[in-house]
């Protein structure tokens, strides 16, 4: 019984100490990679031209979340 509760504490403070460390940030390469991606999503998704930076930028971020990044604020450095 020792055992568990001991292998249950180790867990709980493994998962906080793994949310206090900051994600890494991707590569501008990775980035910009991203952004062609998302811009071709955006054409099949016949995406509008006033809606397109907003949808450009939550695909980014949708997508380097999935890929354990951390969320950029702006596209204009990238592009």
């Amino acid at each position: 019984m020792k055992a568990l509760a001991l292998l249950a504490a180790m867990l709980v403070s493994f998962s906080v100490m793994a949310e206090d460390e900051p994600l890494p940030q991707a590569s501008v390469a990775d980035i910009k990679e991203l952004i062609q991606v998302c811009r071709q999503m955006a054409t099949e998704d016949e995406v509008s031209k006033a809606e397109l930076a907003d949808y450009l930028l939550d695909c980014v971020n949708d997508q380097l979340n999935e890929m354990g990044y951390q969320r950029i604020e702006s596209l204009q450095k990238y592009q």
